[in-house]
């Protein structure tokens, strides 16, 4: 693999003018949303024509809930001549597709300071996407400090993975988002049209998708207000106390969202409107399975989804959900292996006293199955010092 391009989006500009040379770049390879939502909708509805809901989309997919990123995925519609609505699409969507994992390993950093990292990894099977993955800084104005970064597919504007520094007194804050193949009560049917309902009201963009609640929580609009020089140096940022309390409770698509501050990685396992919520000053990590899907120790049973679907389904997500297990149990194998190593070193010490160096946490995200065939990049994030330390991307399977 290689590192991705590093493109700059300046805030200072009009929102449709932001993306405009990240847009003219890949105007190629992003034309290519077209046959991806072909590809995708034939694969979920596979009994209804393309053409129809083409046609459907091209009528009631308009924008985004919030005008800002509206505005701007309308700039790269203008410069790339995707349709509007093949961007909503993939704007909305494209959170509810991949495969990751995510977590938080305590580790000595360049500084020599001990505090937690944030690694990521993004799998899809779209290979298409793989050649429009880009590492993105934003600025608050031309040549100006950069705010936040984020890796992220060309003519996607909310955030999937994202890190901004601390600034002064203020902690800084790390996020990824993983896939959640299921959600809570999916036997009712009451639960069920909630949960269904919040696609379509998101779709039509009458309510934010998850990936742009997080970008709320990255970029801010109080950072961009708070410039050493400014009276607004004082307003508090969103920190990881703030997403914990307000995260939970927001109407939401089932997903896993992991967060760090430097000094704590918490999980939050994501239904619609509720969260299951783990947190550590160590290790932390979480895949694309709920934490009731894991066999025990003693007895290993069989995994299987608690709510009835057709075999055929049943039977993907079953693949999936051992080959999550497998990735989630492999890394933890690591880490533990990492702890015995730390207490005969260091006799006396707690597992809250064990960190490994940055280059066991690449190594360990590099090796499969957590970085594998799907895997479209890779990446650990430092949430105190708002940096991407290390990212690969992969072009080829």
């Amino acid at each position: 693999g290689d590192a991705p391009p590093i493109y700059t989006i300046d805030l200072s500009l009009p929102p449709a003018e932001r993306y405009v040379e990240l847009a003219q770049a890949f105007k190629a390879d992003i034309q290519g949303l077209t046959g991806l939502f072909d590809d995708v909708v034939g694969s979920l509805y596979p009994d209804i024509s393309i053409t129809t809901i083409r046609r459907l989309a091209k009528v009631f997919l308009r924008r985004l809930h919030s005008k800002e990123q509206t505005e701007e995925i309308r700039g790269i519609s203008r410069v790339t001549g995707v349709e509007m609505y093949l961007l909503v699409c993939f704007n909305t969507l494209l959170d509810m597709l991949m495969g990751c994992s995510s977590g938080g390993i305590r580790s000595e950093c360049s500084d020599g300071e001990v505090r937690m990292l944030h690694f990521r990894t993004l799998d899809w099977g779209m290979d298409s996407l793989r050649k429009i993955v880009v590492q993105l800084e934003f600025v608050d104005r031309p040549h100006g400090r950069v705010l936040a970064r984020s890796i992220t597919y060309v003519g996607f504007v909310g955030v999937l993975t994202g890190v901004r520094p601390a600034l002064g007194a203020q902690e800084g804050l790390s996020l990824s988002l993983n896939f959640r193949p299921r959600h809570n009560d999916s036997d009712s049917r009451l639960a069920n049209l909630r949960y269904y309902g919040n696609h379509v009201l998101v779709l039509l963009g009458l309510r934010p998708s998850i990936s742009s609640r997080l970008r709320g929580f990255i970029l801010p609009p109080a950072m961009r207000r708070s410039l050493e020089s400014s009276g607004h140096k004082d307003e508090a940022l969103p920190d990881l106390a703030k997403l914990t309390k307000d995260l939970p409770s927001a109407t939401t698509t089932a997903a896993y969202i992991i967060a760090s501050n430097g000094a704590v990685t918490t999980v939050f396992e994501k239904d619609r409107a509720t969260a299951l919520i783990r947190s550590s000053s160590s290790f932390v990590i979480a895949t694309n399975h709920d934490l009731m899907f894991e066999p025990s120790p003693e007895s290993q049973p069989p995994i299987s989804s608690p709510h009835t679907q057709e075999t055929a389904v049943l039977t993907d997500l079953q693949d999936l959900l051992d080959e999550s297990i497998d990735r989630k149990q492999c890394m933890e194998a690591r880490w533990k292996k990492a702890v015995r190593r730390f207490g005969k070193k260091h006799p006396g010490t707690t597992d809250e006293d064990v960190f490994v160096g940055i280059e066991d946490v690449v190594r360990w995200v590099r090796r499969w199955p957590v970085t594998n065939e799907c895997t479209h990049f890779a990446c650990v994030m430092d949430p105190v010092e708002g940096e991407i330390l290390w990212v690969r991307r992969w072009m080829e399977p």
